[in-house]
């Protein structure tokens, strides 16, 4: 087996972290946007 140290070549914390933070906000939205479809439909077609 090969022997791949403790860290990666190519493994930036930086990069992770953007991506990391990206995620997050993709995913907060996403949920937003969810729950404010939910309410207005409960609002408008019920």
């Amino acid at each position: 087996m090969a022997n791949h140290g403790t860290e990666p070549h190519g493994n930036n914390s930086s990069d992770h972290r953007g991506t990391y933070e990206g995620f997050m906000a993709a995913t907060k939205w996403g949920v937003i946007l969810v729950v404010l479809s939910l309410i207005l439909m409960a609002v408008f077609l019920v």
